[in-house]
């Protein structure tokens, strides 16, 4: 069967799986979210309450079996195709009345990536302009030097 691509609908990541997983449930690789897989077309996969996957026929088949979906497929993390991202976090974004949240934001986003999906933390300096106004009343910009982290990453 052809392969086709639909997105996570949690991370939205891409993810690539031939079209016989359709309706199957799976951990997504990319955020660990259980998602089931759309069909090739679309349309919306079966609800909860709707029995998923074929439907055997009813009738005489001593040698028919059920076979339960698999809850993952070994195919979507070979096949998913990550492509290198770049995030940059300024530090002065991250403070507001006087409460600094850099660390925080920082750790929360390298956090929701698998550790193996970080390629690397650089420090970085920066300088940005405030605005001000002096004694006269007279519009000011001072040069404010801080410092940031890029994180290189793939999803």
């Amino acid at each position: 069967m052809a392969e086709f691509s639909f997105n996570c609908p949690f991370c939205n990541l891409e993810l690539s799986i031939d079209e016989s997983g359709a309706g199957q449930e799976i951990e997504c690789p990319g955020c660990k979210e259980v998602l089931i897989i759309p069909s090739p077309s679309g349309a919306s996969a079966p609800a909860a309450s709707e029995p998923r996957g074929p439907v055997i026929p009813q009738g005489e088949f001593p040698e028919a079996k059920i076979i339960k979906n698999a809850t993952k497929s070994l195919d979507v993390a070979a096949k998913t195709v990550k492509k290198l991202r770049v995030k940059s976090f300024r530090h002065h974004e991250h403070v507001k009345d006087g409460k600094d949240t850099f660390d925080d934001v920082v750790s929360n986003f390298i956090g929701q990536h698998p550790e193996d999906d970080i390629i690397s933390l650089t420090g970085i300096q920066y300088t940005h302009h405030l605005k001000g106004k002096d004694a006269e009343g007279k519009e000011t910009t001072t040069p404010i030097t801080e410092y940031g982290v890029l994180v290189h990453y793939k999803a």
